[in-house]
């Protein structure tokens, strides 16, 4: 079997761009991801795709070009997956907002999934956004993406990410995650708050009563319970953000085109 170094180029600029997906999709940004399973899955997709990928006619023919568009495929990549994480994001943000209301923030532990420092509720939250993801087949979305973007960004051409078209939807992107957030912890928020407001009155009813140790026994136990009983809520709520996330694929092609 003869290689020529066209079909070789064009291998190694979609293993670029599934590489970029690699570093933000969720699940397969995962530490815990053994790398070797990583590579494997990287270069069969790439092995696969090479067949049915559409590939542009002006492809790099010298060192210099070559890196600058594998580091465009790359970038291609890394936002793809940044929009497909961007889920992932919300729910561990909505559990740091139900952590600190709880008087669990203090409560922290080294997460090896991220490499750093989150909260109990946190990894709750991020843990059962994931089983939610699986059973949704949101992992059939990373790979619809992948094999989308080709059709609008072929293999070798190099992508325009100074739009002002993409500008305002990374920031839309923002928004809506620290929306989602709020929406998600609003439930486990208000139940809590009203635990503060009974508090209140106890306080002024009995001062002898010391509320505040009293709270920090039954908050936590009352954000729980609060979070099993609003699991319903987030598991119907996962399938719009899927739907979003889809939707903001598609808006992400025909901006960086």
């Amino acid at each position: 079997m003869v290689i020529y170094p066209q079909e070789l180029t064009v291998f190694l600029l979609l293993v670029g761009r599934i590489a970029g997906i690699f570093l933000q999709a969720p699940i397969l940004n995962s530490r815990s991801f053994p790398a070797l399973g990583k590579t494997a899955i990287a270069v069969w997709t790439a092995i696969v795709l090479c067949f049915v990928t559409p590939v542009n006619p002006n492809l790099p023919t010298t060192l210099p070009a070559f890196v600058l568009h594998l580091i465009f495929e790359v970038a291609i990549g890394f936002t793809i997956g940044f929009i497909l994480n961007i889920i992932f994001l919300a729910v561990q943000s909505a559990g740091e907002i139900m952590d600190m209301q709880m008087g669990l923030s203090v409560a922290t532990a080294l997460d090896p999934v991220f490499g750093s420092v989150i909260s109990v509720i946190g990894r709750l939250a991020f843990f059962t956004a994931m089983v939610l993801f699986l059973s949704l087949d949101g992992h059939h979305i990373i790979f619809s993406g992948l094999h989308q973007s080709f059709s609008v960004l072929p293999v070798g051409k190099l992508a325009d990410f100074t739009t002002p078209q993409l500008a305002t939807q990374m920031i839309e992107l923002g928004s809506n995650l620290f929306y989602t957030a709020i929406k998600l912890a609003a439930p486990i928020v208000l139940l809590i708050f009203m635990s503060d407001f009974t508090f209140g009155i106890v306080s002024r009813v009995a001062p002898q009563v010391n509320v505040f140790m009293l709270g920090f026994q039954v908050k936590p136990s009352l954000g729980l319970f609060s979070f099993l009983l609003a699991l319903p809520f987030i598991a119907k709520y996962m399938d719009k953000i899927l739907e979003f996330m889809a939707r903001h694929l598609i808006l992400l092609a025909n901006n960086i085109k």
